[in-house]
């Protein structure tokens, strides 16, 4: 199901790109529309309180804390319309995979026993920013949509254990740019609404850390 989403999205993709590159050559003296390609790298920064683990009857099962938020990397690509002299409109997709080394401490033992367990996600990022050029400088700022696609987990060990990514997540995102020549680069700074690690289920109930995700990311791009 997961890849037949993929497949679809890139399909879209696609062809809108195409449809709207030849729109865009005919328009090439005005200069309203150019898409590209970028890469890069994320960086995450969380850093909730403890998280405690109940189980059906309440009696504390676990303790689970963020131990690193490693790096991760971003690809994908943009289109860049031109609504006037010095805004723009800037959707983009994307996938971005990043890994959370978690710690957790089972309490079910005589003796609590501590893993280090490592979550890694891949998601399908669709930010949409609204912009204002000054020269070779972009200043812009949105929302984004994140759409989990896949990635594996050291807590599946644990049958009490379950991932519940329910739909696209949502966000904000905000930062500057630098276009020279064909060469753009990008910097910005992306939060989430939602609590981290919303996807974990425990004993069948959701549960969730008490602090938003926020990533720096960073970006080389080419425009076609």
């Amino acid at each position: 199901m997961k890849k037949s989403i993929i497949l679809l999205v890139a399909i879209i993709l696609s062809s809108t790109t195409l449809t709207l590159a030849q729109k865009g050559k005919k328009k090439q003296s005005k200069k309203n529309f150019k898409w590209g390609i970028n890469g890069g790298i994320s960086t995450s920064n969380v850093a909730p309180d403890d998280l405690v683990i109940g189980n059906a009857d309440d009696v504390q099962s676990f303790i689970i804390n963020v131990k690193d938020a490693r790096y991760g990397v971003d690809i994908g690509a943009f289109m860049h319309f031109k609504t006037g002299k010095r805004f723009f409109i800037r959707p983009e997709i994307h996938i971005n995979s990043t890994r959370t080394d978690f710690e957790l401490q089972d309490l079910r033992t005589t003796e609590p026993i501590n893993n280090l367990l490592t979550e890694s996600y891949t998601n399908l990022t669709f930010p949409i920013n609204l912009g204002f050029q000054l020269g070779p400088l972009r200043i812009q700022g949105g929302a984004v949509g994140a759409y989990h696609i896949g990635g594996k987990s050291g807590l599946e060990q644990y049958e009490d254990y379950n991932q519940n990514f329910n739909g696209i997540a949502l966000g904000w995102q905000a930062g500057i740019g630098l276009d020279i020549w064909k060469l753009n680069f990008d910097l910005k700074y992306e939060g989430d609404f939602g609590n981290y690690a919303e996807h974990m289920e425990f004993f069948g109930n959701n549960v969730a850390f008490n602090d938003k995700e926020k990533q720096m990311k960073f970006a080389i791009g080419w425009t076609f």
